[in-house]
């Protein structure tokens, strides 16, 4: 049995982490949580969805609601920055859910992946640095090999979305699947990751959220 079939055991994971306290504590800088599964500044995205606060007390409620009072054991499985998983691990095991970290190369990862013998994954995603949410929700949304929401709706308004150049009628659409897929709880938004540049206090240099460096925009003062 596959717990994450049921609703109310995703929505009582998006309870029982700590994302604030991860990014704050781990990741720091100018990380901070996100809530919609897109990158704020890409167009469509939206922070007007259904937010999960950390709630341990409320993440048991749902569990016990699931048929799980007493939690249950599953694999966690990811391929970088082992002390976030680490720390979510933590959080679950606070609420009843015993999770065993599976650390593995990103490639062996991506190959389980894309075969469907995950059931649970801590992973990033960067959109290689193209500021439109289809890079994201097209990937994870559409029917793909890592869709394993596989949901219609989200599906045919995303297809909606991506095929006109009506900037309005973009945004709607997108919001109606982002806000599923949230209420839904498909997928946890951690946080935003931080991208650092050293440079020399000679240099007039402006780095952009999108993680693009320009640096041909650069020049000595």
């Amino acid at each position: 049995e596959n717990p994450f079939q049921k609703v109310a055991v995703r929505k009582a994971v998006s309870h029982a982490i700590d994302r604030e306290g991860i990014s704050r504590n781990l990741v720091g800088g100018q990380s901070r949580i996100i809530h919609s599964h897109c990158f704020q500044t890409q167009f469509g995205c939206t922070d007007d969805v259904m937010k999960y606060e950390y709630n341990p007390a409320k993440a048991k409620e749902l569990l016990a609601e699931a048929g799980y009072p007493n939690g249950f054991e599953i694999d966690l499985h990811g391929y970088r920055n082992r002390p976030y998983a680490e720390a979510m691990i933590g959080n679950l095991q606070a609420v009843g859910i015993k999770a065993n970290l599976k650390f593995l190369k990103y490639s062996a990862l991506r190959e389980k992946v894309m075969g469907s013998k995950v059931t649970f994954n801590f992973t990033t995603w960067g959109s290689y640095g193209v500021n439109d949410i289809s890079n994201i929700t097209g990937r994870f949304y559409k029917f793909t090999e890592v869709d394993y929401a596989r949901d219609e709706q989200v599906k045919s308004w995303l297809e909606e979305g991506d095929t006109t150049i009506d900037r309005d009628k973009r945004n709607a659409v997108y919001k109606k699947a982002l806000n599923r897929i949230s209420e839904q709880a498909y997928v946890l938004p951690l946080f935003t990751w931080v991208a650092n540049y050293a440079f020399s206090k000679e240099l007039d240099f402006k780095p952009y959220t999108d993680a693009v460096p320009r640096f041909f925009l650069s020049k000595w003062k």
